[in-house]
């Protein structure tokens, strides 16, 4: 049975500053939902939410009925991973023990594997035995998707995956968001990119002040193509 994930009227602080403001949002497994907006309104946070990295939550986030709480490691185990902004590799250990490390299987059949991972992103094999630490910014970024969707997760975090990439690498990334998709793993999008949401996106949901003020599906998104631009012109 496919999982959804659900945010419900949930408040998000740091210390005593609240970013998030009743954030609704709800996420198939198997689709992609892009979050969209201006900087500093919440998008990452939502992520951060997501996964207890904040100081408070209120209101409810849930995993297929099950409440996710506690640590970060706990919400892992149950299904959920995060792709940072900042490219967490693992500096000192090499490309193929950066991938070791994170394999997870799931039982399903078409779990993402180490050679799938080399398809997907042939410059990484080429980089087997290199540290992490020593690999281009769009190489590590590939890397870190990589060792993602080597969990095999029911859910991916991604914030900003294509933020300062040349071309070829948002091409890889992209083709990495559509693979998770094709095996049933959900995503969360945030990315400035609209072109790219707009390749991979199956929901938009453009975040101001901490909650959602505006939504589409792709189907009415390509209906109705000005009215998501109008939106993000206006938030």
């Amino acid at each position: 049975m496919s999982a959804v994930l659900e945010l419900r009227g949930v408040n998000a602080f740091y210390g005593t500053s609240q970013i998030l403001h009743g954030m609704d949002l709800r996420v198939e497994q198997g689709r992609v939902a892009c979050l969209l907006g201006l900087n500093g309104m919440g998008k990452t946070t939502t992520l951060r939410a997501i996964m207890g990295l904040v100081d408070r939550i209120e209101g409810s986030i849930v995993l297929n009925g099950a409440a996710l709480a506690g640590r970060t490691h706990r919400r892992a185990r149950m299904g959920v991973t995060l792709v940072p902004e900042d490219r967490k590799v693992f500096p000192s250990l090499t490309v193929q023990e950066n991938m070791a490390v994170a394999e997870q299987r799931s039982g399903r059949p078409d779990d993402f594997t180490p050679a799938d991972a080399m398809r997907l992103f042939p410059r990484l094999q080429e980089r087997l035995a290199q540290k992490a630490g020593t690999l281009s910014g769009g190489e590590q970024q590939m890397l870190v998707v990589a060792r993602a969707m080597l969990a095999n997760p029911k859910y991916i975090l991604l914030d900003e995956p294509t933020e300062g990439l040349a071309p070829g690498y948002v091409e890889a990334i992209r083709l990495a968001i559509e693979a998770a998709r094709e095996r049933g793993i959900g995503i969360v999008l945030v990315e400035q990119s609209l072109p790219l949401a707009m390749a991979v996106g199956d929901a938009f949901h453009v975040v101001e002040n901490g909650r959602v003020v505006f939504e589409q599906t792709r189907e009415q998104a390509l209906a109705e193509p000005s009215a998501l631009r109008d939106a993000l012109a206006l938030h």
